[in-house]
């Protein structure tokens, strides 16, 4: 489900280590048993949130969570783990980050977003009242 080229394509200043790298391997069992159109697969997995998935099945370490997965699932189904579903997470996964590999292209801020892109932003904003 994390593409293992996909993270092995990570900025090698990337705060991810090799270990929570590997982390992503516990993913496998769920990405294997679910079934994109099969709605028991479906039924089996809503039942689940994302967060729940991630941390307690699959054991991804904290940092593989924060620092991709929770990005992802922000801009895919466009929620946080605990409100999003195993299954539409499993799914969006599958179809944008896996199908159209080639189409998806994520960017992560060097630094925090809020120094980084907001605040030069509020600053640009009031100082040009």
């Amino acid at each position: 489900p994390l593409d293992l080229a996909l993270l092995a394509e990570l900025s090698p200043t990337s705060k991810l280590t090799p270990l929570d790298r590997a982390s992503g391997i516990g993913l496998l069992p769920a990405w294997a048993d679910f079934v994109q159109n099969d709605a028991e697969s479906w039924e089996r997995y809503d039942l689940l949130s994302a967060e729940k998935l991630f941390k307690n099945y699959a054991g991804v370490s904290d940092a593989l969570y924060d620092e991709m997965i929770s990005p992802l699932l922000h801009v895919l189904p466009m929620t946080p783990g605990y409100d999003c579903s195993a299954a539409a997470a499993l799914s969006c996964f599958h179809v944008f980050a896996l199908q159209s590999k080639g189409a998806f292209d994520v960017r992560w801020c060097k630094g925090g977003i809020a120094e980084s892109i907001f605040n030069p932003w509020v600053e640009k904003l009031t100082t040009s009242r």
